[in-house]
C-alpha cells in the first residue's frame, strides 16, 4: 500500500446536497447485463486489441460499480434504459482508462491523437454510413452503443451528442499535453476548459434519452438552459475533482481543481479542497435559483406548450437526480478517496440505513446545509423549489431594497468593469447568490437572495469564482490577482491563455 493511500491528503468536506438520492430498482440486472456486455465488447477477459494490457481485472470493474452509479443517477429509468445508460458509462471509463494505460503513461501524443481521430467515425449522424472495422474494444463498443441510443432522437439532438462526445474524447489530448509541459491551469482557464470538454455536458444528453423527454431545440440556447447545463457541470467536476485527487496525483494528472486552487493560491491540500467546495455548493446553488425565478420566462418568451414544458420539467429533475445520484456513487465505489467520507460530527437522529436512505442520513453540518465552513449562522429560510413560486420571489426582490456594496463587492463590480458589460453582470449575478435567505432575530421582512441579472450571459467562470469569494467571505479573485501580481506563480501565469469575459 502507497504511502498515499494509508493517509488521505485531505478530510473531505461537508457536502451541500440539495436533493435526495433515489435507487433503480433494476440495479441487479443492469450489474448482470452490463458485465456480460463488456465481457462481449472486449472491456473484460484477454485483450484482444493486439496488445497485453489488460486495463481492468473483473474484481476491478465489481469494485468499481457503475450500475450502481446509473441506477442512482437515473432512478426512474426502465430497466433496458437502464442497461443502456449503463453500457454507456462503462464505456466512457474504460476509455478514460485505456488511453492512460496506453497514451499518457508513455507521453505519446502523436499516437494518441491518432487514436482519437478514429472515433468520430462510430458516431455516423446518418446511420446508413458504415464504419471501419474496429480495431479495439472503445471502437467496438462505442459503434454498438451508438447503434442502440440515436436511432430515437432528433437530429438536432444526434449533433449536439456527438458534439459533446467528440468534446469529452478531445479533453484527453488536453491533459496529456499539461501533462508533457508539467503545466497546471489557472482557475478559471480550468473552469471554462472543463465545461467544453468534461464529461458533464455529454452526461446531461444522456438525461434527455434516459428520461424520454428531449429539450424543445429552439430554447437549448436559450441562457437559464445555458446556465442549468453551466452549474450542472460545474458541480459535477468539481466534486469529481475532490473525491479523485488522490488518485489522479498518483497517476501523475495535473487537470484536477484541487491542484489547480492550490497551485495557483499556493495554499495547503485541505483550504484549497473547501475551496473547491464552496465554489461547488455556489452552483449549485445558483441550479435552485435559476429553477424558481426564470422558468416562467423561459416558458413565456418561447411560447412553450404544456407538453413541451412538462419535458423541461423533466429534463431539470433528471439533472437533479444525477447530482444526488453521482455524489452517493462516489461515496462507495473503489474508484475514489472516501474512506473517511463521513467523520466530522453532525446532529442527527435514528434513521434507516441501507442502499437509497442517503436522504434522511443528511448531516446537520454548515457545509450540508451549503452554508459554508464555520459556526452556524442565523436560520436562513428554504429557497424557492419551483417555478409556481417565482411570483412571490420576484416580489420580494421588488420590494426589499437592496443595501449599498461593500468596499469588496464595490472592489468585485470594478473587476467586472475591466472585462466588458456582459462579464461584469455575470460577476455580480454570482455574488448576489452568495446572500443566503435569512430573518433576522425571526422577525423582520425576509431578505431574498437576488437572482442573476438578465443580462448576465451563462455565468462565467470568473463569475463562478467571485460567488465562491463571498460565501467564503473572502474574494477569491481579488486573491488571484495580488497573487499574480506578487509573481507567486509566474510558470502558471504565462501559461495561461487570456480568457474574456461574458
Amino acid at each position: 500500500m502507497s504511502k498515499a493511500r494509508q493517509k488521505q491528503p485531505f478530510q473531505l468536506p461537508d457536502f451541500y446536497v440539495p436533493w435526495p438520492a433515489r435507487l433503480n430498482p433494476n440495479l441487479e440486472a443492469a450489474r448482470a447485463h452490463t458485465k456480460a456486455w463488456s465481457y462481449q465488447m472486449g472491456i473484460l477477459g484477454p485483450p484482444r486489441d493486439g496488445t497485453d494490457r489488460e486495463v481492468w481485472s473483473e474484481r476491478r470493474f465489481d469494485g468499481m460499480d457503475y450500475a450502481l452509479l446509473c441506477a442512482y443517477t437515473h432512478p426512474e429509468a426502465p430497466g433496458p434504459e437502464l442497461d443502456l445508460i449503463t453500457d454507456w458509462y462503462v464505456w466512457v471509463f474504460y476509455f478514460d482508462d485505456h488511453f492512460l494505460e496506453v497514451f499518457k503513461y508513455s507521453r505519446d501524443v502523436k499516437g494518441g491523437q491518432a487514436y482519437l481521430d478514429r472515433l468520430p467515425l462510430f458516431m455516423p449522424l446518418d446511420l446508413s454510413q458504415t464504419p471501419p472495422e474496429p480495431v479495439n474494444p472503445v471502437e467496438r463498443a462505442l459503434w454498438d452503443l451508438w447503434q442502440r441510443t440515436v436511432p430515437s432522437m432528433s437530429m438536432d439532438w444526434r449533433r449536439r451528442f456527438f458534439e459533446n462526445t467528440k468534446h469529452l474524447l478531445d479533453e484527453s489530448m488536453w491533459e496529456i499535453e499539461n501533462i508533457s509541459e508539467a503545466r497546471v491551469s489557472n482557475p478559471i482557464e480550468y473552469i471554462e476548459m472543463r465545461r467544453k470538454v468534461g464529461g458533464a455536458p455529454w452526461s446531461s444528453d444522456l438525461v434527455e434519452h434516459a428520461v424520454a423527454a428531449e429539450i424543445p431545440a429552439r430554447v437549448v440556447k436559450s441562457r437559464p438552459m445555458r446556465v442549468f447545463k453551466d452549474t450542472f457541470s460545474d458541480a459535477v467536476h468539481l466534486r469529481n475533482d475532490l473525491f479523485s485527487y488522490e488518485r489522479e496525483l498518483e497517476e501523475g494528472e495535473l487537470s484536477n481543481g484541487v491542484l489547480v486552487v492550490e497551485k495557483f493560491l499556493d495554499c495547503d491540500t485541505q483550504r484549497a479542497a473547501d475551496l473547491v467546495n464552496d465554489l461547488l455548493t455556489s452552483r449549485l446553488q445558483q441550479f435552485e435559483t435559476t429553477f424558481a425565478t426564470e422558468l416562467p420566462w423561459l416558458f413565456a418568451e418561447y411560447a412553450l406548450d404544456p407538453v413541451e414544458q412538462a419535458r423541461v420539467l423533466t429534463y431539470l429533475r433528471g439533472l437533479q437526480d444525477w447530482q444526488s445520484g453521482g455524489h452517493e456513487w462516489h461515496l462507495r465505489s473503489n474508484r475514489y478517496m472516501n474512506q473517511h467520507s463521513e467523520e466530522r460530527p453532525a446532529l442527527s437522529v435514528p434513521v434507516p440505513s441501507g442502499l437509497g436512505t442517503s436522504a434522511l442520513r443528511l448531516p446537520l453540518t454548515p457545509g450540508a446545509l451549503g452554508l459554508g465552513p464555520g459556526p452556524l449562522p442565523e436560520p436562513r429560510a428554504p429557497p424557492a423549489r419551483g417555478p409556481h413560486e417565482a411570483a412571490e420571489v420576484l416580489h420580494a426582490v421588488q420590494h426589499v431594497p437592496e443595501p449599498p456594496p461593500g468596499p469588496r463587492a464595490q472592489e468585485l463590480q470594478g473587476l467586472g468593469a475591466a472585462g466588458g458589460h456582459a462579464g461584469g453582470a455575470a460577476r455580480r449575478g454570482a455574488l448576489r447568490l452568495g446572500r443566503p435567505q435569512v430573518r433576522r432575530g425571526g422577525r423582520g421582512p425576509l431578505r431574498r437572495a437576488h437572482p442573476p441579472g438578465r443580462d448576465a450571459g451563462a455565468a462565467g467562470p470568473d463569475g463562478v469564482l467571485a460567488g465562491v469569494g463571498h460565501l467564503r467571505g473572502r474574494l477569491l479573485p481579488h486573491a488571484l490577482r495580488e497573487h499574480a501580481g506578487h509573481g507567486g506563480r509566474e510558470g502558471v501565469q504565462r501559461a495561461a491563455p487570456p480568457v474574456h469575459a461574458g
